[in-house]
C-alpha cells in the first residue's frame, strides 16, 4: 500500500463509520476511496459487526440516579468526609495532635534538643 493510501485510510474508515451510523449505503464510499478495495471491505465488515454488536442502550432511571449519587458522593469536601468518620477516629486524631503539641512543648521547655548551628563551608572552585 502506498503512503497516500496509508494517509487516507483513517479518513475512509471515519467516513464509513459515519455512514453506517446514519444508515447510509457504504458501497459508494468504498469505491471512491484511494485505499485498496480488499482492505477497506475487510475493515468495513469489522465496522459493521461492531455496529451490530454495540447497540446503544438507554440506562434505567434507577441506574442513572444511583450512578449520579455515587459520582456526587465522591466530590464531597474534606469537612463532610471528616464528619462521617467514626468517633474512635476523631478521638485517635485528637490524641495524636495533643501528643504532638505536648512533645513540642516539652522539648521547648526542657531544651532537650537545642537548635543546631549551621556553618557555611566554602565551595571548592
Amino acid at each position: 500500500m502506498s503512503s497516500s493510501a496509508d494517509a487516507n485510510m483513517p479518513d475512509a474508515l471515519d467516513a464509513i463509520t459515519t455512514a453506517l451510523q446514519q444508515g447510509d449505503d457504504i458501497e459508494e464510499l468504498i469505491s471512491q476511496s484511494d485505499v485498496p478495495r480488499s482492505e477497506v471491505e475487510s475493515l468495513a465488515g469489522l465496522i459493521q459487526s461492531l455496529q451490530a454488536a454495540l447497540t446503544p442502550i438507554e440506562p434505567s432511571a434507577e441506574f442513572a440516579e444511583g450512578l449520579e449519587a455515587q459520582l456526587m458522593d465522591t466530590r464531597r469536601g474534606m469537612v463532610m468526609r471528616v464528619r462521617q468518620m467514626p468517633a474512635r477516629v476523631h478521638i485517635a486524631a485528637l490524641l495524636a495532635v495533643a501528643a504532638g503539641f505536648g512533645l513540642i512543648a516539652y522539648r521547648r521547655i526542657t531544651g532537650a534538643d537545642p537548635p543546631q548551628d549551621i556553618s557555611e563551608e566554602p565551595l571548592a572552585v
